[in-house]
C-alpha cells in the first residue's frame, strides 16, 4: 500500500506524482509544502492523500464531467 498525494486546484484534480509509504508522511509533507507556499505569498492548493495498492490502477470520476482520470501506480 502506498499513498498518492492529489492536489485540487480550481476544481481540477492533479496527480502530484508523489507517493508515500504512510498516510502520516503524505499529510505532513503536504502540510509542509503548503506552509512554504504561504511563506512566499502563494495560495496553497487543497490536497488529499489516497491509499492505492502498489501496481494497481484506480480511477477518479469528476462531478459534471464525462472524463475519468486513470492513475497507474508504479510497480
Amino acid at each position: 500500500m502506498e499513498f498518492l498525494l492529489i492536489w485540487v486546484l480550481g476544481g481540477d484534480v492533479i496527480d502530484s506524482g508523489l507517493r508515500y509509504k504512510s498516510a502520516a508522511k503524505c499529510f505532513s509533507e503536504s502540510q509542509n509544502a503548503a506552509t512554504e507556499m504561504r511563506d512566499v505569498g502563494l495560495t496553497s492548493p487543497q490536497f488529499t492523500c489516497i491509499p492505492v495498492a502498489k501496481g494497481k490502477d484506480f480511477k477518479i470520476y469528476r462531478k459534471n464531467s464525462n472524463n475519468c482520470l486513470l492513475y497507474t501506480s508504479p510497480s
